[in-house]
Formats: C-alpha cells, structure tokens, sequence
C-alpha cells in the first residue's frame, strides 16, 4: 500500500470551515462536541486516510453509515424515510 502523509489538524479545521460548520451528510450544525472525520469509502473496503476521501459529519451520522460507503448510506435513508412515511399514512405497501 503507497503510503500517504498524516492529516493534519489545519487540514481537518479548513474542512470544517469549506463545510461552513455543517455535517457533510445531514447538514447538521458541528461543534467540537459533535464533529466526526469520516472516511467517505471506508477504510475497510479499500478507502485511503487522505484529505481526498475524508469528510468531517455529526458523530451520531457516522455512527448510523458504520462502514457504509456514502451512496449505501443515503440509499439505506432513503428506504427508512420512504418506509416509515408508509407506515404513517397507512400504506404498508
């Protein structure tokens, strides 16, 4: 595997910044308490701990996508949000 150079704490805080402090997936507002990097392909299928592929999103999001890549993620969203509308107006269809 190349080996990359770390990720340094300027880099992380002008992704923040390029975020405009909101979570790259929910859009959720970020604060130190609540920031999370997160590998948009995970590390453990194949992704790379370069700037490239890191995002910075609300720790409760990266604990819910797991080792999702971000198209299986918003995928699986998509399916809860659509399946619990059914369920809510009645058709469980």
């Amino acid at each position: 595997m190349p080996k990359t150079s770390p990720v340094t704490t300027n880099q992380i805080l002008e992704m923040v910044r390029s975020q405009q402090h909101r979570c790259a997936i929910s859009g959720r507002e970020l604060t130190p308490e609540t920031a999370s990097l997160d590998h948009i392909r995970p590390l453990s299928r194949g992704g790379t701990h370069e700037t490239s592929n890191l995002c910075i999103v609300e720790h409760l999001v990266n604990s819910a996508k797991g080792t999702m890549t971000m198209d299986e993620f918003v995928s699986m969203c998509r399916d809860v949000t659509e399946h619990q509308s059914r369920m809510r107006t009645g058709n469980n269809a």
